[in-house]
């Protein structure tokens, strides 16, 4: 169990690489379905919505990582109902 401990604890920095490769795998598959390299079928590919939707998640937990994309949150001008 303590190796999956750092999978678990958001101030481990191997919590973040680890969740950092998954959303980038996710990533790259979502980019080559969409060229159409890649075929999944419907459910595989709504499945692979959550998995990216809940790393995204899991790495938001982390203080650091949170902190930052809520800064970067905030530049965005659609976040703050300036248009565009």
């Amino acid at each position: 169990m303590k190796l999956l401990s750092s999978l678990t604890n958001p101030k481990n920095t191997r919590y973040v690489i680890f969740y950092s490769a998954l959303v980038v795998g996710v990533l790259a598959t979502v980019i080559l379905k969409g060229i159409g390299i890649i075929h999944l079928p419907t459910l595989q590919a709504t499945m692979l919505h959550f998995e990216g939707l809940t790393s995204l998640f899991m790495l938001v937990r982390n203080e650091k990582v949170g902190n930052a994309f809520l800064l970067h949150l905030s530049k965005l001008r659609i976040v703050r109902g300036i248009p565009v």
